[in-house]
């Protein structure tokens, strides 16, 4: 036995050791950021396909449960919440946290990922489900127990859901097309139809910048964005919408860009659907362009366009190697250039 596996009994409960095959009840767990969760959707469906009478939850984060609203893939979303004081330890919170879920007693839990991490191991184990898929490292993991049905973690560089998929290979589940879209409601789509109306924009004939990071390092200054804004008025007769969460308020007024709003996310995505591309730092807003099969320019940080390009649409990037804010002007406009004339045929 592991060492450590008597630690978690003792903390977590013991686990179940058996259940149905094929699963009656499958838990799917995918932490993290927007971006992370529309990565793991191809995964989703691959797995609802593959048992389409089976009960499927979904255990996600606070910030990315918003794209699984209006997914009729899904049973259940159960949205992970940290506690307060002691119970803001997730390695405290989850045993207050696991005991319902528990009581739900899963035959399969799949641990989304695109790599081993502890936590989500430890989470995995927490559940108490009998059959629990997850990457381990190949050198192997003092946690690795925590999976009985172990992906050795590959070492080759793959996008983000080629990765997630490996999962469903080593179940055995049959492929299906890709595909990273979720709905938007109909409030949405008026509202984007009235933001464009309000601000004078057309279908497909302006540009979206979503201002936001969640990281400090994939911020570029509210001055180059402004600068940006007006050479793709000035050379391509696109105005830019710049957009951002309620927190990016004061970067959006820097701007001094008179188009400017705080959209939920799925008013987001509609706004995104509307426009001519998605113009944004690395980070889960890109995924959304995939998403909403609208073109999308990047810039990145440090992040691997290989590993995290948006999926399936057509795409350009520039990239600092460590800051966005590294990020001069001149390359930026150059890449532009080449590339908004390869957009003129594409419709999503």
């Amino acid at each position: 036995m592991k060492p450590l596996a008597p630690l978690l009994a003792t903390a977590y409960g013991r686990l179940r050791e058996a259940g149905d095959w094929p699963p009656r009840k499958i838990l799917l767990i995918r932490r993290n950021g927007i971006g992370d969760m529309i990565c793991a959707l191809p995964l989703v469906r691959r797995v609802r396909a593959a048992f389409p009478a089976a009960r499927i939850d979904l255990l996600a984060s606070e910030r990315n449960a918003p794209i699984l609203e209006r997914l009729a893939l899904l049973d259940r979303v159960l949205v992970y919440r940290r506690g307060s004081g002691l119970l803001r330890n997730h390695y405290f919170n989850l045993r207050r946290f696991m005991r319902p879920l528990r009581d739900e007693r899963y035959d399969l839990v799949v641990a989304i990922a695109g790599g081993f991490s502890k936590l989500l191991a430890v989470i995995t184990y927490a559940t108490g489900i009998p059959r629990r898929i997850g990457f381990v490292p190949a050198a192997g993991h003092a946690l690795d127990f925590c999976f009985n049905v172990p992906v050795a973690q590959p070492a080759s560089r793959e996008h983000q859901i080629e990765r997630c998929l490996r999962l469903a290979e080593a179940l055995g589940l049959p492929p299906v097309p890709i595909e990273v879209g979720f709905p938007v409601g109909g409030d949405d789509e008026r509202y984007a139809r009235g933001t464009m109306a309000a601000h004078g924009l057309h279908d497909r004939a302006f540009v979206l910048y979503n201002v936001s990071s969640s990281r400090p390092e994939s911020s570029w200054p509210a001055a180059a964005i402004a600068h940006v804004a007006a050479a793709l008025e000035r050379r391509h007769g696109l105005p830019t919408l710049a957009c951002g969460l309620p927190q990016d308020a004061p970067t959006l007024r820097a701007t001094g860009l008179s188009h400017a709003v705080t959209p939920g996310v799925h008013q987001y995505a509609a706004l995104v659907r509307e426009s001519r591309f998605l113009m944004c730092s690395d980070g889960g807003a890109m995924h959304v362009a995939a998403a909403m099969k609208t073109p999308a320019f990047v810039l990145f940080a440090t992040a691997d366009p290989q590993v995290w390009r948006p999926w399936g649409v057509p795409f350009a990037y520039v990239r600092s190697g460590s800051r966005v804010a590294d990020i001069a002007l001149e390359p930026v406009l150059e890449r532009l250039a080449q590339w908004l004339p390869t957009l003129k045929d594409w419709s999503g």
